[in-house]
């Protein structure tokens, strides 16, 4: 089994690449997902030596090529130079991936609003960029050979290559009142740009119908007149025309994605799983046997509290990941795990289930101890 470490930036800066090295190698981490493109953040930082709080908003941590169109990331204005080279350089010890968010991003949204996901009723998302949109395509791809054709960078990882739409953590200070269940969260998130209504329509989808079906689903939730905890499945399975529209881009995700695999050339290809729960990836428009002729494997942040749910997790992404490795992602202190024997009680079933990878998040977000617990848990499996 291999271990790796979610990073920002500023906290292996901060501390110093060489002590940061040392630090993860003690515990056995062999490698670094570094944030390269990321979305708005607050980050609470309790072993920086330099600072306890980060704020940062939607920023790339290198300096951005130049194949970009109508998008490009937007250097992050704290930055000296080119982090992600930097970091690069100066680890001699780590492997290095690329942590990449693609289609979250507020900062973007807020300026390119005719680029973003646009909802039944007509509303811009401006934190969820719309893949189907070829602006916002040309960008991800544009992204995906930026950082995979960088020094040192050995894996490139995909966080919200999708049709994000982010109900619960999409915006801050987000206020929704009206209990939309799973049902009603997934159609508020579906897009009817122009583009995706183009694409539905040349499929012969009939988009005037599908638009209005959805825009009174989600107000006769919010009116109560349709149960919020009815099923998306089974809401599908009764209505067809709606469901073609969902299959469609689960068509144009996957053509995107054959996209990024060029894009990428021999760089390996990690997609997050998991989102908005897992096993319902297709929520976000990603059919996993879809997409696996153009990844190499899936990673599933499991983030949950005890062995048991992070397998149930494991198992519902493995069920409908086809033949396609599937890694795991955990999150060794506060809100999920409080105890070290929890930490080495999940590595011992990851491990018997065959799991080849395991990432810790996040090493400038957890405290020291957090990160002793990983390091007991790694020599538990490991000795």
């Amino acid at each position: 089994m291999e271990f790796a470490t979610w990073a920002y930036p500023w906290d292996v800066l901060d501390e110093g690449p060489e002590r940061v090295e040392a630090r993860l190698r003690e515990l056995g981490v062999d490698e670094l997902n570094l944030a390269t493109n990321y979305h708005t953040v607050q980050a609470f930082t309790p072993h920086n030596p330099e600072r306890r709080t980060l704020f940062a908003r939607a920023s790339s941590y290198f300096q951005p090529g130049t194949e970009y169109g109508r998008l490009e990331p937007i250097p992050y204005e704290g930055m000296d130079g080119d982090w992600v080279d930097q970091i690069g350089a100066e680890l001699t010890d780590l492997a290095l991936t690329s942590w990449t968010v693609g289609c979250h991003n507020s900062r973007l949204g807020m300026q390119n609003p005719e680029h973003t996901l646009e909802t039944a009723h007509g509303d811009d998302l401006v934190f969820g960029l719309c893949p189907s949109r070829p602006a916002v395509q040309r960008y991800l791809t544009a992204l995906v050979s930026d950082v995979a054709s960088r020094p040192g960078i050995e894996r490139v990882e995909l966080e919200t290559f999708d049709y994000f739409y982010g109900t619960g953590w999409g915006w801050h200070h987000q206020k929704i009142h009206a209990r939309l269940g799973a049902l009603g969260e997934f159609l508020l998130g579906l897009c009817f740009c122009d583009h995706c209504r183009s694409n539905a329509t040349d499929a012969g989808v009939a988009v005037d119908s599908v638009r209005d079906e959805v825009a009174d689903t989600i107000d006769a939730i919010v009116a109560g007149t349709i149960p919020h905890d009815g099923s998306p499945e089974a809401w599908l399975r009764e209505h067809e025309e709606v469901a073609a529209y969902v299959d469609v881009r689960e068509e144009t995700l996957a053509s995107v994605f054959a996209d990024l695999r060029g894009a990428a050339g021999t760089t390996p290809l990690g997609y997050y799983v998991g989102a908005p729960e897992p096993g319902r990836e297709w929520m976000l428009g990603a059919d996993l046997d879809r997409l696996a002729d153009h990844v190499d494997y899936y990673c599933l942040p499991a983030y949950e509290s005890t062995s048991e749910d992070v397998m149930e997790a494991y198992r519902a992404v493995d069920e409908v990941t086809s033949d396609v490795p599937l890694h795991v992602g955990l999150l060794p202190g506060h809100p999920a795990i409080h105890e070290q024997s929890t930490v080495v009680d999940v590595l011992t079933d990851l491990q018997a289930a065959g799991v080849p990878r395991v990432s810790f998040y996040n090493y400038g977000l957890l405290p020291s101890r957090s990160l002793d617990w990983v390091g007991t848990a790694i020599d538990a499996v490991d000795g």
